[in-house]
């Protein structure tokens, strides 16, 4: 039986693209193809350590994708409350009457009215009605458009992908491990070139060139070169295991999560890419000692007709040479200021959003920018220029983020970053940023009744 989704028209159903995303609680040392001896285990117990994971189907079903991954299926087949269900709001339709006799191949005794509402206008809803069926599938009614290709240059993930000296034969080795995986939508297209290296961004939205914008997203610990997505990835004297745990592309959205930074090994970073907007959740899980950490995306070098723009900064040139550019800053436990930030041009604009979930106060956080072609300092990884980069810093005053990793102590932190990255037409005004960061903050509500 699959769960599948109908909107009505008011005058009559049409099935809708829905998607389920199995999760379930999975021992990291699974994922890295470790021999069972040295699964980890909560720390002080020998009661075994797992994460709440995304896993790959157990069967593809039609409009589903998946690349083999060491990360087992959920051991619950059922749709249970760890799992996701997903469809786009635009494919709402009007409430059904209850006299309106139930699509046909489905198993009415089944059916669940899902109310969609906006929060910022409640006034605005829609209606979508999940049914079980024996014959119909969630992607079986099309899709959406979100096309994810986990291409690794090795060839197979299991028999090539180098994950550290610790995990069994053949992944038991360590270095770069490159690939040509691309998401292509009819608003974006981007590509990666290792686990943790977005090398290529591309916006066709409303008008958008399609031509590349993004030299590389960087992702780093502040104040030191030692830690940075290169080293993630497996550069030189820098064992770092890593691995992926799924990589799914379905009816409504395409799914890339990965395991390992360095030292901080069961960190997972996990993009979500939907036709017009990505999601990137990085629950960070390591040591205590390391200062902070931060991403910013650094935009291709000598690229023209860009500017920068947050909310109080507007229309700032991109062209190497540096800016009197004002952050904005808060503190962990506070109530956060709004701080989005947009790169535009006639080559698209994208709006990047970002929160912090987290039960460390006091932590110091704060955008950053530089254009500066060469940058100075030299930067760590990648070209020379730091070309419109902007982001965002997270440090501890005390020189030290506290632990949040469950192996290494009873009383672990919890450090989760959120970045929503929005593709949209050229030339976006100011206004229409400070709207979608709103938009951000303010998901989309869903009540189920039967």
């Amino acid at each position: 039986m699959h769960i599948v989704g109908f909107a009505w028209d008011g005058t009559a159903w049409h099935q809708i693209p829905v998607q389920v995303d199995k999760r379930d609680y999975v021992s990291p040392g699974a994922i890295y193809h470790l021999p069972t001896t040295s699964y980890p285990n909560i720390y002080g117990t020998t009661t075994p350590y797992k994460i709440l994971v995304y896993t790959p189907p157990a069967s593809l079903s039609p409009g589903y994708t998946s690349a083999g991954t060491y990360t087992p299926p959920d051991s619950n087949p059922m749709f249970d409350a760890n799992d996701e269900l997903s469809f786009l709001a635009a494919d709402t339709g009007k409430q059904a009457d209850a006299s309106v006799p139930d699509p046909t191949a489905v198993d009415v005794t089944t059916r669940e009215e899902v109310k969609a509402t906006d929060p910022l206008a409640p006034s605005q809803f829609g209606y979508v009605y999940l049914f079980h069926s024996g014959t119909l599938t969630g992607g079986g009614a099309g899709s959406d458009g979100v096309n994810y290709n986990f291409s690794l240059d090795s060839g197979s993930y299991t028999a090539t992908y180098k994950m550290g000296t610790g995990s069994l034969a053949p992944n038991n080795s360590w270095g770069f491990n490159p690939e040509h995986s691309t998401v292509t939508t009819p608003s974006y297209g981007l590509t990666f070139g290792d686990r943790w290296l977005n090398n290529r961004l591309a916006i066709t939205q409303g008008g958008g060139t399609g031509s590349n914008i993004l030299e590389r997203t960087h992702y780093y610990v502040t104040s030191t070169c030692g830690r940075s997505e290169d080293t993630f990835d497996g550069g030189a004297n820098n064992p770092g295991e890593g691995a992926f745990v799924a990589n799914i592309s379905g009816p409504v959205r395409a799914i890339r999560t990965y395991i390992g930074a360095n030292s901080y090994k069961y960190t997972v970073n996990t993009d979500i890419f939907y036709p017009d907007r990505q999601d990137t959740v990085t629950e960070l899980r390591g040591h205590a000692g390391l200062p902070g950490y931060g991403s910013a995306d650094d935009f291709a070098t000598n690229t023209t007709g860009l500017t920068y723009s947050d909310p109080v900064n507007n229309r700032v040139a991109i062209d190497g040479k540096p800016d009197a550019v004002t952050p904005i800053t808060f503190t962990t436990g506070s109530t956060a200021p709004a701080a989005w930030q947009m790169v535009s041009g006639t080559q698209g604009s994208l709006v990047t959003v970002r929160t912090i979930d987290t039960d460390i106060a006091g932590l110091n956080a704060a955008t950053v920018y530089e254009d500066q072609n060469p940058a100075s300092p030299p930067q760590c990884t990648g070209d020379a220029a730091a070309w419109g980069q902007d982001g965002m810093n997270i440090t501890s005053p005390t020189g030290s983020v506290p632990v949040t990793d469950p192996t290494l102590t009873s009383t672990p932190a919890t450090l989760v970053l959120h970045r929503y990255r929005f593709f949209q037409p050229p030339n976006l005004p100011a206004t229409t940023a400070a709207t979608i960061d709103t938009q951000a903050r303010t998901q989309i509500q869903t009540t189920v009744s039967a």
